[in-house]
């Protein structure tokens, strides 16, 4: 008897829409960091795929959309970069699979082609215990929606702000204390969440290079993919994600946070090149400088709690020598002290 697996219809699907979608570039394009095009991964991208597919399309077998076949979907993907508007696509949709599905099965098809092209939590999911944020797609083309959506100007004073080459995912984590998640919502990017103890990380490096080489073909507004990997390169330089004897721990801290993720995490991630000063200013970010302000803040007001983060938090100078400086001499005290015990009993014993 066979004993290997079969391949799940939305293992094809995702493989047929990147070939279609991901595959279309010269390969004199480089990528962010200059490598060639081919070093894209797209292994994180197709376990996405699959898992809108389990959670909308295969949900109760199917019972909640219109389009059943991952082949459909993968049309109405590449329907949706024509600027269709959504009345017309649920048309089309209605037209394809005849007056027997229902507006909201038309619906919820639409919306999961929507995730699937952009990795935007669009519309709600059929059934879902606790409903996650997301952005309502009503009526329009999806590329206006998007745009609506990160075009509000930033509001937030960012003079005081400075963003030192110290300031990275490791310091985030190892000094301030604040947990790193990656999540696949790309409107979810650093969104401080918890009481300021956690930030979430889009880590989807492979989608934004196709994106930000897609440029005006993107439904993304204009920059933002590459805003996006610039935050990418703030918090994992790409000397962090390189093991070497002088940032051993940082590569260990680094390659933990990847492997413990319950999702794959896009193996570019971290191979975004690294900011130079100039490149670090707050005025070079739009999209995300509100996002930054705000964890930069959280950062800031964090205080170490343990030994460890002690050690490593440099941000005060004279802080850090002070601290360090009593407790040696309280460790000393103390040693003597014991010493000074040991051999007044020790004479004691003698005499």
């Amino acid at each position: 008897m066979n004993s290997t697996q079969p391949t799940l219809p939305a293992t094809i699907g995702s493989e047929e829409l990147v070939q279609t979608l991901w595959r279309s570039f010269s390969l004199n394009d480089r990528l962010f960091n200059g490598d060639s095009v081919g070093e894209i991964d797209d292994s994180a991208y197709r376990e996405y795929y699959e898992r809108q597919w389990v959670l909308i399309a295969a949900n109760c077998d199917g019972k909640f959309v219109a389009l059943k076949a991952p082949e459909d979907i993968n049309r109405l993907v590449q329907r949706l970069q024509t600027d269709r508007s959504r009345e017309d696509l649920l048309l089309e949709i209605q037209n394809i699979c005849g007056r027997g599905n229902s507006d909201e099965e038309c619906q919820s098809s639409l919306d999961l082609a929507a995730r699937i092209l952009l990795m935007l939590r669009i519309g709600t999911v059929k059934g879902q215990f606790l409903p996650r944020r997301h952005l309502a797609w009503n009526n329009g083309t999806l590329r206006c929606l998007v745009r609506a959506h990160f075009s509000e100007n930033p509001r937030m004073n960012f003079d005081a702000v400075k963003l030192p080459k110290s300031f990275n995912g490791w310091s985030l984590e190892m000094i301030g204390g604040i947990e790193i998640s990656f999540t696949d919502n790309l409107a979810e990017h650093l969104l401080v969440t918890e009481d300021d103890s956690k930030v979430l990380v889009f880590s989807h490096v492979s989608f934004l290079e196709c994106q930000r080489l897609k440029n005006q073909e993107s439904l993304l507004p204009r920059g933002l993919a590459e805003e996006t990997l610039r935050t990418l390169a703030l918090l994992f330089p790409q000397s962090m994600s390189v093991s070497s004897a002088s940032r051993s721990s940082k590569h260990s801290w680094f390659r933990q946070l990847c492997d413990t993720h319950h999702d794959t995490v896009d193996k570019r991630l971290g191979r975004c090149g690294t900011l130079h000063m100039e490149d670090r200013q707050m005025e070079n970010f739009k999209f995300w400088r509100d996002r930054i302000v705000i964890l930069k803040q959280a950062y800031d007001e964090t205080t170490p709690r343990t030994l460890s983060q002690f050690w490593h938090d440099r941000r005060n100078g004279v802080q850090w020598y002070t601290f360090w400086v009593a407790l040696s001499v309280l460790a000393l005290t103390i040693i003597f002290g014991v010493v000074q015990c040991v051999e007044s009993g020790y004479q004691a014993w003698k005499t």
